[in-house]
């Protein structure tokens, strides 16, 4: 009897479905499970915690990253790989966890915000350090880029508004000048974010709206409420990428389209799995990023609340499915790279072999997209480095009349031999009597086949892939039952 990998779905029964509640450290694929990246290092530790991060591509092929912590911003050096503090000078910043730096990129102008200081700018190529953005813009919490402007929100003392630049000008900011302007939302809450585009999508605690850009109108932007009594609880969960919008809210995980209709892709899939665990300033922290490439969205969740972000949630969203992956980050971001150079890295270290990190991962081929964070010792990373120890559950099975089963040898469908299976039984279902794992094994190099015997009502099937392992698919496994009465 072959089982095919069942869908993750913890939210539902898995008895005689196909869906389990026991998956970790994959990722989907279309009718199989494909290894999941771990984290690797990238850079040499900031001095401090970051509190935000960027990756910008320029027209001339080269990536600059940059990263702001409490009291600095840096920039990291693609030659000796440390950060180069790039501050503006004499002066002190004042970024908080609770006001973290949010970066936008508007042409060759980085722009860094955040509540407690006024907003930054760097013009790569010309300067070298970051100023004041000109124009006398509000101190705000999150900067977007919608189309030709730049938009302002979180604003300190004025939660409620958008602000946003003059037409292609993101050094102009007098209202009701050069298509610059500000909107109020009287109802809604606190504005948590939007999305980039043109019309984006902007996120309210309790309230989503929609914009409108109208060229050679008084309004600029029009405003449409298109949902009301629900939002982003969660400013850090809005994840978007073109026209692919994702947010969490009280209760569940949703997809947004730009004509405002919201998809809720946790629904009966991980939503009370994932809540039912999270307190209410929780919520508040969920971290999500859309990769830069394939059609999935990451969310970062730190559920004991320590500030290290320990599990992440993947949903692909071209496939409808979700995996859970184990991690040990500050927070994620999309970013690429453009490769490194050798030159300068005696600066960093006396040997390569002696660099804190490793310049094999694929993140340095250059040019790739890929999903990046920051780990506990505030090291920039990707997760780029080598597959993580992957578990393939199957869904629980038996007869419900009272049918024993035996079970005589097993067949992972895997390609790779280094794979351990293990088998889990139970005479009857019931929260009182666990699932009782029997010693894992590893397939016969001759057959393929684990032979390990087990009699029982109820059986479920367990895969585990070591670290480091290379294999490209779990199909699911192949099983060789009999009958064996009703006692």
């Amino acid at each position: 009897m072959f089982i095919p990998a069942a869908e993750y779905r913890p939210d539902v029964a898995d008895l005689n479905s196909s869906y389990t509640d026991d998956i970790l450290n994959v990722l989907v694929a279309d009718g199989s499970y494909i290894p999941a990246p771990g984290f690797a290092a990238l850079t040499i530790a900031l001095e401090a915690a970051p509190l935000g991060a960027v990756s910008v591509k320029q027209t001339d092929g080269s990536v600059s990253f940059f990263a702001g912590t409490a009291t600095k911003l840096f920039k990291l050096n693609n030659t000796t790989l440390v950060w180069d503090d790039v501050s503006q000078a004499l002066t002190t910043y004042a970024a908080t966890t609770a006001a973290p730096w949010s970066f936008g990129v508007f042409g060759n102008f980085v722009i860094a915000v955040n509540q407690n200081d006024d907003p930054q700018v760097l013009e790569l190529g010309v300067d070298t350090v970051f100023r004041d953005l000109g124009g006398s813009p509000p101190r705000a919490g999150i900067v977007r880029v919608w189309g030709d402007f730049v938009a302002l929100m979180r604003l300190t003392g004025n939660p409620n508004r958008v602000q946003w630049s003059g037409l292609n000008d993101c050094e102009f900011w007098t209202p009701g000048t050069n298509n610059s302007d500000y909107q109020d939302f009287p109802d809604g809450g606190i504005v948590q974010g939007s999305s980039e585009a043109t019309n984006p999508i902007i996120f309210l605690e309790s309230a989503i709206q929609r914009a409108t850009f109208v060229p050679g109108t008084l309004e600029i932007f029009t405003f449409q409420k298109i949902h009301d009594k629900r939002g982003a609880k969660s400013p850090y969960s809005i994840a978007t990428r073109g026209a692919f919008a994702f947010y969490a809210d009280e209760g569940g995980f949703f997809q947004i389209s730009p004509d405002g209709s919201i998809t809720p892709i946790g629904f009966e899939k991980v939503d009370r799995t994932v809540f039912r665990q999270l307190n209410v300033s929780s919520i508040s922290k969920i971290y999500g990023a859309v990769d830069p490439f394939f059609s999935r969205v990451y969310w970062a969740i730190d559920y004991a609340g320590t500030g290290v972000y320990d599990h992440m949630l993947v949903y692909d969203w071209n496939i409808g499915k979700w995996t859970p992956i184990e991690v040990s980050v500050l927070f994620i971001l999309p970013m690429v790279t453009s490769g490194y150079t050798l030159e300068g890295l005696d600066t960093v270290s006396s040997s390569l072999d002696a660099l804190p990190f490793s310049l094999d991962s694929k993140a340095w081929q250059g040019g790739a997209p890929f999903l990046a964070g920051f780990s506990s010792d505030n090291r920039l990373g990707a997760f780029s480095g080598d597959s993580l120890e992957a578990i393939v559950t199957t869904q629980e099975m038996g007869d419900t009349s009272g049918q024993v089963v035996r079970t005589t040898s097993t067949n992972p469908i895997v390609d790779t031999d280094n794979v351990f299976v293990s088998i889990g039984h139970r005479m009857r279902r019931a929260a009182s009597i666990p699932v009782t794992w029997l010693n894992e094994q590893t397939p016969s190099y001759n057959t393929g086949l684990v032979r390990k015997r087990s009699r029982a009502r109820y059986h479920r099937f367990k895969m585990r892939i070591p670290a480091a392992e290379t294999w490209n698919h779990i199909k699911g496994i192949d099983v060789n039952t009999a009958p064996a009465g009703l006692r």
